[in-house]
């Protein structure tokens, strides 16, 4: 599989390989420029066909450049030094570095690793082509350029680029959406001499400065002005020639856009219709960017290299982290690769490949250490570059991706090579997929509860108490109340208190096992223990939170509590029931009247009624959880319990609504609805092909709620049973 662009990127790497082969027919040379010694080469092949004052290129440095790039120089092949400029390092690996052309040389060598050069490079003397300059965000005062100039000088730089004019929406130095400070410098080429007024439209501050007096302006915080209105334009007198251009823009928050335009001679005062300050007259088209070549290192020699373009994402519903597609190219050196020899890619989340091309999804952004290997015999070769991962700035619609197309490379992972957070992403695009595909949903979450089990299992590279409990509150209740697999989710929860060293996540994995156990599995003997160690494991001193302690550590006492609740109504011991449901509600609090609380307890009722009657039982099986967890109590009253066996029922899980009742009968045997519950009981035991439990089922309603509207009902019943006999 390939992702859209794939054409187009195999006429970009032809290309380099043309140039590449050229460039490494060249002579070796020393790795020894500007008095220093250094690590790495790559050359840069310029056609003398084409008129470059200079050039850019770009190249992963695997950890061999500064922060500072102060240790990269550039020369002309068997030459001293060029004019360079390196304009950005980072994120990870990645490296941006311009140098000026000297007429007539095609061959340039980039020289990176080691210690900085002794000597000092020659000052950069070319007027062609705009630089962008983007900075991390520094306090300042928008509506002063002074203020906005000053912090910039003083920012950390983020990255720079030649860019072809004014016109951005983003910061397209960086993938991250975060404010920032910017400079445009360049000079402006003109024909003619003339009126040119000058207009700016931005997200947040920006001045724009002719040969360094303001020429328009748009102080302070505000959003873009969509349409030039009288006085916005600043008309300047300009003679023909070089004119030094600069542009100031503040972003303070996450958006940014920043535009220059102008009208040249303009015949009024009102604005007729400004354009982009076009290219050429920045003479952005004598600024080439061409590809560098492969790598040489001063020990080793020859060495694997690729290339990492981050080609495109995909979102998933509600969740802000993107998946990310990133297309990686095998540019080592043929003698390296011939001869039977191996590949292997690292992608440094878990997944490796052997292809020598390949596409690749990350499930979530970040840096990742990328190893290419090449192994002939028994010799391996290989290359680390961190490469940053995120969402492109910009994607054209003909290239936008798709979640099918993500999920067909995504179904080969190993998801026990996978760190938990990345698990998580991989459980919501099999979510997301479920959603999208309605007949064959089940089969998607299935292979989310499938891949995520792998991760509580021995050999996972899951970890991180927070991340692996996140995991498992995805996760299971999707094996619980969408597939029906309660033996899973018991065992999902088992293997997190396993891996989970803090106490209170791993007491909150135990007393949700025991959840399980207790009321899906009805192995109340498998639930003691874990409540017993999430009891010791959260008050070793004290059985219940002291004053003072933290909200959090209430909420899951209350559960600790509310679960013990079911284990003595399971167990057939009333008195602990109850005193545990209202020590769970205790624990809990309110701060809420009587009337609220009520009305919230109907709310819970009515949508569960709703949810069952329409047999949406996974909504079902949500709403009488939230319930639960927020009123313990309601357990004493016996609707929810009901309602709950009503669940179990319409889900064909007869015995877990038979249960259902006998913890009602044995917690609240006044209860009002015990009467409801003891003929749905009687029904489940038919059902489950048990005569003669159903009839005694429906002897105890008409014995003990002799008064019940369901008593002649249950006598007709019971006669029937009987009679069958």
């Amino acid at each position: 599989m390939t992702f859209p662009s794939a054409k187009i990127t195999a006429v970009w790497i032809a290309t380099i390989a043309v140039i590449l082969a050229s460039i490494n027919g060249a002579t070796a040379q020393s790795f020894r420029r500007g008095g220093t010694e250094f690590n790495a080469v790559r050359s840069v092949f310029v056609p003398t066909r084409k008129t470059h004052a200079a050039v850019v290129v770009e190249f992963l440095h695997h950890g061999e450049i500064r922060p500072d790039g102060r240790n990269v120089l550039v020369a002309a092949r068997n030459k001293e030094a060029v004019p360079f400029r390196v304009l950005q390092v980072g994120p990870g690996d990645f490296c941006r570095v311009a140098f000026q052309t000297i007429e007539g040389q095609s061959a340039y060598d980039v020289f990176y690793g080691g210690d900085p050069p002794r000597d000092e490079p020659p000052a950069w003397t070319c007027h062609d082509g705009l630089l962008l300059e983007t900075r991390k965000f520094s306090r300042c005062n928008l509506r002063s350029l002074e203020s906005v100039r000053e912090a910039f000088q003083s920012a950390e730089p983020i990255g720079a680029d030649y860019v072809e004019g004014v016109f951005h929406a983003a910061n397209p130095c960086s993938l991250k959406r975060e404010p920032f400070l910017s400079r445009y410098s360049g000079y402006l080429h003109l024909r003619e001499s003339g009126t040119y007024g000058f207009f700016t439209s931005s997200r947040d501050c920006s001045f724009l400065l002719i040969d360094g007096k303001p020429a328009a302006s748009a102080p302070g915080r505000h959003g873009p002005q969509r349409r030039a209105t009288r006085g916005s334009r600043h008309d300047v007198q300009l003679t023909a020639g070089e004119h030094k251009f600069e542009y100031y823009h503040a972003a303070a928050g996450p958006d940014a856009v920043m535009v220059a335009a102008w009208e040249i001679d303009p015949p009024e005062e009102k604005p007729r219709r400004p354009r982009e300050i076009p290219a050429e007259v920045f003479h952005s088209h004598l600024v080439g960017r061409l590809p560098a070549g492969r790598v040489s290192l001063r020990v080793g020699g020859q060495a694997p290299d690729f290339l990492a373009d981050v080609a495109g994402d995909v979102p998933l519903p509600e969740n802000d982290v993107p998946l990310v597609g990133v297309k990686f190219r095998d540019l080592s050196p043929k003698t390296l690769t011939a001869h039977g020899a191996k590949i292997r890619w690292d992608f440094g989340d878990g997944q490796t490949s052997d292809l020598p091309n390949v596409d690749h999804v990350y499930l979530r952004p970040g840096l990742y250490a990328v190893t290419l290997s090449v192994r002939r015999g028994v010799r391996t070769a290989e290359m680390t570059n961190r490469i940053y991962v995120d969402r492109p700035l910009l994607t054209s619609s003909d290239k936008l991706h798709t979640l099918d197309e993500y999920l067909r490379i995504i179904e080969t992972y190993a998801p026990s090579k996978l760190d938990a957070a990345s698990l998580r992403q991989l459980a919501f695009v099999f979510e997301a997929k479920a959603l999208a595909a309605p007949d064959r949903s089940d089969g998607y979450l299935a292979k989310a509860v499938e891949a995520v089990h792998a991760a509580f299992r021995d050999g996972s590279a899951a970890k991180g108490d927070d991340d692996l409990l996140k995991l498992a509150q995805l996760i299971c209740p999707l094996a619980r109340f969408s597939l029906g697999d309660s033996r899973t989710a018991l065992e999902i929860w088992r293997g997190a208190a396993r891996r989970i060293d803090a106490a209170e996540p791993k007491a909150e994995c135990e007393i949700a096992a025991a959840d399980v156990a207790v009321n899906d599995l009805l192995r109340a003997a498998d639930a003691k223990p874990l409540l017993e160690a999430a009891t010791k494991r959260l008050f070793p001193n004290s059985p219940l939170p002291q004053a003072g302690e933290g909200q959090g550590v209430r909420v899951i006492a209350a559960e600790l509590q509310r679960v013990w609740g079911d284990f003595f109504a399971a167990t057939g011991d009333g008195r602990s029931a109850r005193n545990a449901y209202l020590e769970a509600q205790r624990l809990l609090g309110s701060s809420r009247r009587f009337n609220v609380e009520t009305a919230q307890r109907g709310a819970h009722a009515r949508s569960t009624e709703e949810f069952l009657r329409s047999k949406q039982y996974v909504r079902a099986a949500e709403e009488i959880e939230s319930w639960l967890r927020a009123f313990p109590v309601a357990r004493l009253d016996g609707y929810l319990t009901l309602l709950l066996a009503r669940y179990w029922s319409g889900r064909g899980r007869y015995a877990q609504a038979i249960a259902q009742a006998e913890q009602l009968h044995t917690v609240s045997p006044d209860s009002p609805y015990i009467d409801q519950l003891l003929f749905l009981a009687a029904d489940c035991e038919m059902r489950l092909g048990r005569k003669d439990r159903a009839s005694a089922t429906l002897h105890s309603l008409v014995n003990d709620y002799p008064g019940s509207p369901l008593a002649p009902l249950a006598k007709k019943n019971i006669e029937i049973l009987e009679g069958g006999k």
